[in-house]
């Protein structure tokens, strides 16, 4: 079945809904979390992943997966973080931590089509 291409961007994204949905309170406090901005490097790094786990299937389906992983990251990214103070009520949404996921799903891009895509260690993806 096609959907069982899916399986890693599919957990990865329970992973993010995880972390974008736990209360603030529940956030571990360690020093690494006091750099500055540590959080937007958080939101890049998990929409880099997402967006490069779901190049993969959609190149195996034989879709236009320059558009449509990026496409359905982008997606994801804004509704996530438009429903993420419903979901919490210690979280908010918040411009900046969209636009980091954005820039992740963009890096996401430039990576796989550089030194994923057309490479051996594509099937690790």
């Amino acid at each position: 079945m096609k959907i069982t291409y899916f399986w890693k961007p599919l957990l990865w994204l329970a992973i993010i809904c995880y972390a974008l949905f736990i209360p603030a309170n529940d956030l571990p406090v360690k020093p690494l979390l006091k750099i500055p901005h540590f959080d937007k490097i958080v939101h890049f790094s998990l929409f880099f992943i997402l967006c490069v786990f779901m190049f993969r299937p959609f190149k195996r389906l034989n879709f236009k997966y320059y558009f449509w992983a990026p496409f359905i990251s982008v997606i994801l990214a804004s509704f996530l973080e438009m429903i993420q103070h419903s979901i919490s009520i210690s979280r908010n949404t918040d411009i900046n931590d969209f636009l980091a996921n954005v820039t992740g799903i963009f890096a996401a891009i430039i990576f796989f089509r550089n030194f994923v895509s057309e490479k051996k260690w594509e099937i690790l993806f």
